[in-house]
């Protein structure tokens, strides 16, 4: 006996059953629905991108270590999409004038990231985007954040289980720079370490930081950056601040959004986090990221921010953008892990759908021409082509809680009509065919 290939998807890539995609659907409608009510539109990217695109504004990390790359003949190289947002910087930047500001787009792209496999992550998935471009006020943040509520809240999730944290990269330079003395060309280096400290353990952080910086006073001011969780703690922990800092850009929008924040009524859902920097190095202002809150699976679920310089990649226009990516997976787990997901989605609906019971081969042709009338209509319908009897047949329909059935003999054939029955009531009238 020939060997035979393993049943199994690739590593990291997953087969999805009708079951899977009838809940991975129905958490697509409520993405659509608050995206239609927030006046965003669908958009899409090829799957494959010039490299350089990702090189030049996403993490090295993620191009180079966690990427599916295609080389071309004479070596020029590819890239399966690890995320979208410099596909959308590009597209956006090929219209340029043509496009009515502010932006508000939202997508569903398949995304691809050779990384190990674990709950939560694999290497081919959907990613959930919504991204406004054109519109530089803190408002564009409170749009985010309240389109983050609302989507969540939608699925019934509640300011207990789940938390906005939120910082600002221009903050953070402000006070690397003014109160521990980093040059602004170190700055990559802080935000990643900062985006590494919850990957590691105490000493294993520790350990990284001072390697980083070889020095004591910064070392512990990085520290105090990854801990503190409100504004006005972190600021504490400092001894002297000189008067410049307030002026500083990053300081006066993080103070504008907290005030914002509170005003709106989103300080239930929102808070100030000063380790929140995010992996990506094209964010430039505001970043944030969306925590599960419960004792189960205590951990970021997605993120975004801020990006104003991603259109310098393809045009001189100066175009600011902010939004996030949210991978349908995570919050599939997320959804499931408080019962959020109503058990009623995982069986197709069969109630609307008439079944055609041909009762042998020789009226085959006469059901499927039945059935053609009847969609002709607009009704779902299916016909039982393997010509079981009768009693099997309406077992069957009875089995998908089909509510009509058409029986279809050949007493029906000579005289042109047909049998139709009630499935709950199991009333039945024989009429013509041209009377259905």
């Amino acid at each position: 006996m020939s060997e035979k290939f393993s049943r199994d998807p690739l590593r990291g890539m997953r087969d999805f059953y009708p079951e899977d995609l009838r809940e991975t659907y129905w958490i697509l409608s409520v993405v659509e629905e608050i995206a239609e009510i927030y006046g965003y539109e669908e958009y899409d990217t090829p799957v494959l991108e010039p490299i350089e695109i990702f090189a030049a504004k996403s993490s090295e990390e993620l191009v180079n270590e966690q990427s599916f790359i295609v080389e071309k003949k004479k070596g020029k190289k590819l890239i399966l999409r690890p995320e979208i947002t410099p596909s959308l910087a590009r597209m956006i930047a090929l219209k340029g004038q043509e496009l009515k500001k502010p932006i508000r787009w939202f997508s569903v792209p398949k995304c691809y990231r050779y990384e190990r496999p674990q709950r939560g992550r694999l290497r081919e998935f959907r990613q959930i985007n919504y991204d406004i471009l054109g519109e530089d006020s803190l408002y564009a943040e409170l749009e985010m954040f309240n389109i983050i509520v609302d989507l969540l809240t939608n699925f019934g999730a509640t300011s207990e289980q789940f938390q906005i944290y939120y910082n600002n990269r221009r903050f953070i330079d402000a006070i690397s720079e003014t109160l521990l003395g980093i040059p602004q060309e170190k700055m990559p280096l802080v935000y990643k370490v900062l985006d590494k400290s919850d990957k590691m353990d105490e000493e294993e952080f520790e350990k990284y930081v001072i390697d980083a910086f070889q020095d004591e006073y910064i070392v512990q001011g990085i520290f105090k950056l990854r801990d503190a969780t409100s504004l006005e703690e972190l600021l504490d922990m400092f001894e002297e601040i000189p008067e410049k800092f307030y002026t500083t850009e990053g300081y006066r929008e993080l103070i504008k959004l907290e005030r914002l924040i509170k005003e709106t009524g989103l300080n239930e859902y929102c808070s100030f986090q000063s380790g929140i920097v995010r992996g990506l190095d094209y964010y430039t202002g505001t970043v944030f990221e969306v925590f599960d809150t419960g004792e189960e699976n205590r951990r970021a679920i997605f993120g975004g921010g801020r990006y104003d310089d991603l259109l310098s990649l393809f045009s001189d226009e100066q175009l600011s953008g902010i939004g996030f990516g949210m991978g349908v997976l995570v919050l599939t787990l997320f959804l499931k892990t408080y019962n959020l997901i109503p058990a009623s989605i995982y069986d197709k609906d069969y109630t609307d759908t008439i079944y055609v019971a041909a009762i042998n081969e020789d009226v085959a042709t006469y059901a499927i021409d039945i059935a053609r009338q009847i969609r002709d209509e607009e009704f779902p319908c299916i016909v039982d082509y393997r010509f079981k009897s009768l009693k099997s047949q309406l077992s069957k329909a009875n089995e998908l809680g089909i509510f009509l059935t058409i029986i279809v003999g050949p007493k029906e054939l000579s005289e042109g009509k047909v049998t139709i029955k009630n499935m709950f009531t199991e009333e039945q009238i024989t009429v013509y065919q041209e009377d259905l």
